[in-house]
């Protein structure tokens, strides 16, 4: 019987003891296969992701192997009690050989499932990206599962404002993740973009898992390595196969929102993806964004192509939280993902925007008022972890703090 407590930590050390930047996976994984932790008969297909699958399954568990670096180097570990870090001179490369290790640990105690492990997921998807585009995945899964989520908590519904799971799916992942008394999961439909993604028109459950890493592509980048070892031991008793089923993947549903600097609000709707006409001209109304340069700029309503894909980051959430984590690219540019099908990078396009970059800490009230509005009501304990976790910085930054006191006092309710 293999101890959970040794293998898990071993294997992300072994794993995070180089940065791999996009182009750099296939050693990682010659490494792998070397020491024995992944099979030698391991596939790999013509996009040059790996894949292997064990007994018959609808599931598909992804992690990805490249990570945020502009290249391949040494990384010095530094061990705080149960959280790993770095030295501060490389990223540590948690986002996301932390899901990588949750593979290989499901993988090891024989979990029926196709185990995908994608490159170029921090340079667009590139991987996962070809493998929806030219694969036969439609019918074939009822969910892909990405394990490449930060924090210890999600349990994400929504990517880049539409979902891309249903309710039921992630209350049902929830409850049986959460047999463990130490693991306290939410459904969570604030997700970003990463690899499941990419097959929300082919598969109906796609998600993404918090997996415990923080300040992700970083210097400050670090992995609560208890909350690793405890998510691979639910892992293990999760009914992969028997999780509902619920999300049409032919419609899209857009996440319910609404912004005092958009000149359109929305609200949740469904478009059929087989109608092939899901993204009305009038879908981008006039509207602000921010240059890579820091500057303000306006942009202009644009006619879409149904092939051509963008992905929407919220200012109020996602530009804030980028900008105050470093969220770029290695070479120094905001990250932008992958075009869907079209094969193209998607621009990156900001429903509203909050003044000069340089002022944007000035201004908290806009941003905290989204965090408000998103956790209507009282707010419970389990969203309080997770506004902790996900939304602020408490221990750099006295505004965040002064709004988590506010919040656990009951003073904003």
């Amino acid at each position: 019987m293999i101890n959970v407590n040794e293998f898990v930590p071993k294997l992300f050390l072994k794993l995070t003891s180089k940065t791999y930047p996009y182009g750099y996976e296939d050693i990682v994984v010659d490494e792998m296969v070397r020491l024995g932790y992944l099979p030698k008969d391991i596939s790999k297909d013509s996009h040059g992701n790996y894949f292997y699958q064990i007994g018959e399954s609808r599931s598909i568990f992804a992690a990805h192997l490249d990570t945020v670096s502009s290249k391949h180097q040494d990384v010095k570990h530094v061990l705080d009690g149960e959280t790993i870090k770095t030295d501060g001179t490389t990223t540590l490369g948690a986002d996301d050989k932390a899901g990588v290790t949750i593979l290989i640990w499901m993988m090891k105690h024989n979990i029926p499932g196709t185990y995908y492990f994608f490159i170029g997921e921090e340079s667009g998807c590139i991987g996962s990206g070809l493998a929806a585009k030219y694969g036969e995945f439609k019918g074939k899964y009822d969910r892909i599962i990405s394990f490449d989520r930060r924090g210890t908590t999600s349990i994400i519904t929504h990517q880049s404002w539409s979902r891309c799971c249903s309710d039921v799916f992630a209350d049902a992942l929830c409850d049986q993740l959460n047999k463990s008394d130490k693991l306290k999961y939410i459904k969570d439909d604030g997700g970003v973009y990463t690899d499941s993604a990419e097959f929300v028109d082919l598969i109906p459950e796609c998600t993404n898992v918090s997996v415990g890493y923080y300040s992700e592509h970083t210097m400050r980048e670090s992995q609560d390595i208890r909350h690793l070892v405890d998510l691979c031991t639910a892992c293990l008793s999760v009914d992969w196969e028997n999780l509902p089923t619920k999300r049409d993947p032919k419609i899209y549903e857009a996440k319910s929102w609404s912004s005092s600097y958009s000149t359109k609000s929305w609200s949740g709707s469904e478009i059929d993806y087989s109608k092939r006409d899901y993204y009305p001209n009038d879908a981008w109304s006039s509207g602000s964004s921010w240059s890579r340069n820091g500057s303000y700029k306006s942009k202009k309503k644009t006619d879409r192509q149904p092939d051509y894909y963008d992905d929407w980051y919220h200012t109020e959430e996602e530009e804030f939280r980028n900008r105050r984590s470093g969220a770029y690219s290695s070479h120094g540019s905001k990250k932008t993902k992958r075009g869907k099908r079209g094969g193209k990078k998607g621009k990156t396009y900001f429903d509203s925007g909050a003044g000069n970059l340089v002022e944007i800490r000035a201004n908290e009230d806009k941003y905290y008022d989204f965090i408000l509005n998103k956790f209507s009501g009282k707010i419970t304990d389990a969203e309080l972890k997770l506004v902790k976790e996900q939304y602020l910085d408490i221990e750099n930054n006295e505004y965040d703090k002064f709004f988590y006191d506010c919040l656990v006092e009951g003073l904003l309710d």
